[in-house]
């Protein structure tokens, strides 16, 4: 038998294990970004659906600092159960109302949540959360204020 064939199959036998894992990877990739597209246009489709009440808005969108987000998460994080078990989502929305205040609408371990920063007198500013969705029942309340058009407050 001839080495030169042997090394030949081998080479090709190589190429093919490679691009197969290659293929694997990419669709494991695709997979994960399909699962959070879909639950993307869920929480969007979810606050298109939020009732009209006597709310005001929607506020002027507000950019958040890091030091601001590192507020908020420990705000929201102090109101669970398990601070530590604490996972944000990656995307912030904060609006300002007429008074300047900042509210911000965000994800915590899958569920929504909504709060604003303030200064009590004569103290630093906090983030207060007004409402983490940890049941299904509170899902509404939160959507009332995180809409897909903008960020809301009560009249």
């Amino acid at each position: 038998m001839d080495r030169g064939a042997n090394l030949g199959n081998l080479k090709a036998g190589g190429q093919w294990v490679m691009w197969r894992a290659i293929t694997v990877v990419a669709v494991l990739i695709l997979c994960g970004c399909a699962a959070q597209q879909e639950a993307f246009v869920r929480q969007r489709e979810a606050e298109r659906n939020a009732p009209d009440l006597d709310f005001q808005g929607p506020l002027r969108p507000a950019t958040l600092s890091k030091a601001q987000i590192k507020m908020v998460q420990q705000g929201v994080a102090g109101m669970l159960k398990e601070p530590a078990s604490a996972k944000f989502g990656d995307s912030y929305r904060g609006g300002q109302g007429p008074d300047r205040k900042t509210v911000v609408c965000g994800f915590v371990n899958g569920k929504r949540f909504v709060g604003m920063f303030a200064k009590p007198e004569g103290g630093a500013t906090e983030f207060l959360p007004i409402r983490v969705a940890l049941e299904e029942e509170d899902q509404e309340s939160v959507r009332q204020f995180c809409r897909a058009t903008g960020i809301y407050l009560p009249q």
